[in-house]
């Protein structure tokens, strides 16, 4: 039988080794983000816009 999640984790780790970029505080595009927009990490402009929140629901069976 194939193992599909060994599989898939080996494939992300391969794909996540061979990328130049491998941490998002290294990537340029989201430092950009930050100067032009977001101000810093952790600001208040970031958490409002980049964080969620639970919200229990109540569940239905159909």
């Amino acid at each position: 039988m194939v193992d599909v999640f060994k599989k898939r984790s080996d494939a992300l780790y391969d794909i996540d080794e061979k990328s130049k970029i491998r941490k998002s505080h290294e990537n340029p595009y989201i430092k950009e983000v930050y100067k032009e927009f977001l101000e810093n990490p952790g600001s208040h402009k970031a958490h409002k816009l980049l964080h969620t929140h639970y919200t229990p629901r109540k569940k239905y069976n159909i």
